[in-house]
């Protein structure tokens, strides 16, 4: 994959998608921001998300599009903490995915990002990824495939997704990264039901190295993965096996601390 760069150096893209930009208008700033076709989702205080499905040529493109614009201050004083406060969502999100990508973390295929100059509160940016074939959240997945989990092969894989689940989690908070919306709908299942799952963590724009209080974002991203549990359900056999591979099979007493604290935590969410 080689990257490109549009709009003055505004915009860094796959090259093999440029053609698609293009077509789009998304290959200028002014272009993507004026863009107001198929595919919108929802608006969240200053971004919003589309998904474009479009046959550009010959070829067919299934891409989901999200705007920001500019930053929330709320959400910029939380990444002081991450000494990075005024870096704009699109390139962090687009940043997190090539370090996760390097952690051994698939997450979603990057094909173009882009951010204005400026000052930094103010700074539009966006970011442009492809669909995650043959991929469904994990919350829906478990819930179609393991509501009544009978057979021997079912409960095999359900237990196989879930140490995947605790490994991949581990993985995210041993590099010393945090998600800050570690919901099992932020987690994708990529296969079919019976054969081998990858893992796919979305929604990265949050992601970062957190300095201080670090155990204090472990315990939010720990609770929110128990939190959404609630949906599919999990048994407590079941977010044991999670936090069983989180620990890689040795907990210490510390570490029941913190899954004390994480269950605290989700029990105050379920709450509001």
């Amino acid at each position: 994959m080689g990257f490109v760069t549009l709009n003055g150096g505004h915009i860094k893209a796959d090259e093999s998608f440029v053609e698609a930009l293009v077509a789009l208008k998304f290959d200028t700033m002014p272009g993507v921001f004026s863009y107001a076709g198929e595919g919108y989702l929802r608006t969240h205080a200053k971004h919003d998300n589309f998904h474009i499905v479009k046959t550009i040529g010959s070829r067919a493109y299934d891409l989901f599009l999200k705007r920001h614009e500019g930053l929330e201050v709320k959400e910029s004083l939380k990444f002081l903490m991450a000494r990075d406060p005024f870096a704009s969502p699109g390139r962090r999100e687009w940043d997190n995915i090539q370090r996760l990508e390097s952690l051994g973390i698939a997450t979603m295929p990057p094909v173009a990002y882009g951010e204005d100059r400026g000052v930094p509160l103010l700074r539009r940016s966006f970011l442009v990824t492809r669909r995650i074939p043959s991929a469904v959240p994990m919350d829906d997945y478990m819930k179609e495939h393991f509501a009544v989990c009978t057979s021997g092969a079912a409960l095999r894989e359900k237990r196989a997704l879930l140490w995947d689940l605790g490994g991949l989690v581990r993985k995210l908070h041993s590099a010393g990264l945090t998600h800050m919306d570690l919901y099992l709908n932020h987690v994708f299942v990529k296969g079919a039901p019976g054969k081998d799952k990858v893992l796919h963590l979305i929604d990265l724009q949050r992601v970062a190295r957190r300095w201080i209080f670090k155990r204090r974002w472990i315990v939010k991203d720990l609770a929110a993965v128990i939190y959404s549990a609630r949906r599919v359900p999990l048994s407590t056999t079941d977010l044991a096996r999670v936090f069983t591979a989180y620990f890689d099979g040795a907990g210490a007493l510390k570490d029941r601390s913190l899954i004390r604290a994480a269950i605290r935590r989700a029990a105050r969410m379920m709450q509001r």
